[in-house]
């Protein structure tokens, strides 16, 4: 395939060229889904060198395999996005370090703030993820592929091998156990206000 060819091809196109051994169009498809598999990644991990090590390995194991890929209605990227999230499971149970780093990226770019605006919307944005970050992988996982990656229900059900309703049981636990911590959090920093 030419390479505007490739920048034109669907997915399913370049899976088959990329199946039959057409390194430019797995290039294709790399260049189309590499930002969203380490955004992904980086969200679990909170470490940009981690994540770049597990993106690279994610396109390199998806390399190897995609000649038995199968489109059976579940998308590329989802795809991608197991493979992504098998390794970082695995990253995580070799390494039990439990310190991470936050993101910095965490205020809504675009948007004009005045400096105390700014740094109240840091430390709030700081504070959610810190509360992303205690919650239970499954749980974590689930927030991440439908908030940050904006997956849909059946392509998160789908790349974690559940039903549509496990997720959203999933989603809404999360969610309750995210308010909960949020504010225990608040309730913390209320009652050390008052103390002093």
């Amino acid at each position: 395939m030419r390479r505007s060819n490739l920048q034109e091809a669907d997915d399913s196109e370049l899976i088959a060229c990329a199946a039959r051994g057409d390194r430019e169009a797995f290039g294709a498809l790399y260049e189309r889904y590499v930002f969203r598999v380490f955004r992904h990644v980086y969200y679990l991990t909170s470490d940009p060198h981690t994540a770049e090590d597990l993106t690279a390995q994610t396109f390199l194991n998806a390399l190897e395999a995609i000649p038995r890929y199968q489109m059976r209605g579940v998308p590329f990227l989802a795809w991608l996005l197991r493979i992504a999230y098998n390794l970082t499971v695995n990253h995580r149970k070799v390494r039990r370090n439990g310190t991470t780093q936050l993101p910095e990226g965490l205020e809504i770019e675009g948007t004009t703030y005045s400096p105390e605006a700014s740094c109240e919307a840091k430390a709030e944005g700081e504070r959610v993820w810190e509360g992303v970050r205690r919650l239970r992988d499954d749980q974590r996982q689930v927030i991440v592929m439908r908030f940050i990656d904006g997956l849909s229900y059946p392509d998160i059900a789908r790349v974690l091998g559940k039903s549509i309703g496990a997720v959203r049981v999933i989603q809404y636990r999360a969610l309750c156990a995210l308010r909960r911590k949020l504010e225990d959090d608040l309730g913390q920093v209320y009652a050390r206000s008052n103390a002093g």
